[in-house]
């Protein structure tokens, strides 16, 4: 895989699958990559939502739980996906990021009946599910668990872009709006991709 005019490629130079969000506005300058979950369960309902221009909301990738990669925005366009966000001394880190959703449940609530279910009520196997407490809060609860083959997927293209554009980090949501986003959660691995994708020891 390699990024050519700001679109992923395949090797033999095949684009990657890419759906155009409408939700998308002016330049970027990408200093960070921020890692969100898309708190649903399927990729084809995060690209349906990113693709609807009432959503108000897009990634510039979407990585589903079988490692498949969408595209939705060039990289040098502006995605809509971190929202009200501060980081340092800036504000609207849409401006100076790329965002990378994975398909993943996230936060999940138990039942009466002891069955893990979204927000949505759509239920989640018990075998995907680990329980942990998120960093910015007190309580233990139910989170969705990443597949190997998406974290490889993950990891594979966020070196690419780290190639190309030099991030000087890579942060979660929860980082750049504490308090009012959980998400990529405790269970992802943010130490050691970030390490990964940086290229530090």
């Amino acid at each position: 895989m390699k990024i050519t005019n700001h679109r992923l490629v395949g090797e033999s130079g095949e684009a990657v699958s890419f759906r155009k969000s409408p939700n998308q506005s002016g330049g970027v300058s990408p200093l960070y990559l921020i890692l969100h979950f898309t708190a649903g369960a399927t990729l084809d309902g995060a690209v349906s939502w990113f693709l609807n221009p009432e959503a108000q909301a897009s990634a510039h990738l979407v990585i589903g739980r079988d490692g498949a990669v969408v595209q939705m925005v060039p990289f040098n366009r502006r995605a809509w996906h971190a929202g009200k966000s501060a980081w340092g001394n800036l504000e609207g880190l849409n401006q100076y990021s790329i965002g990378m959703e994975l398909v993943n449940a996230g936060k999940l609530r138990k039942r009466a009946d002891g069955q893990w279910v979204t927000w949505s009520n759509h239920v989640i196997p018990a075998d995907e599910v680990s329980t942990a407490t998120h960093r910015n809060e007190n309580a233990e609860a139910g989170w969705h668990e990443y597949t190997e083959v998406q974290m490889d997927a993950a990891r594979r293209v966020a070196v690419l872009l780290n190639a190309t554009y030099r991030f000087t980090d890579v942060l979660g949501h929860e980082d750049v709006s504490p308090g009012r986003k959980v998400d990529p959660g405790p269970l992802f691995p943010l130490n050691s991709f970030r390490s990964i994708v940086l290229g530090r020891a």
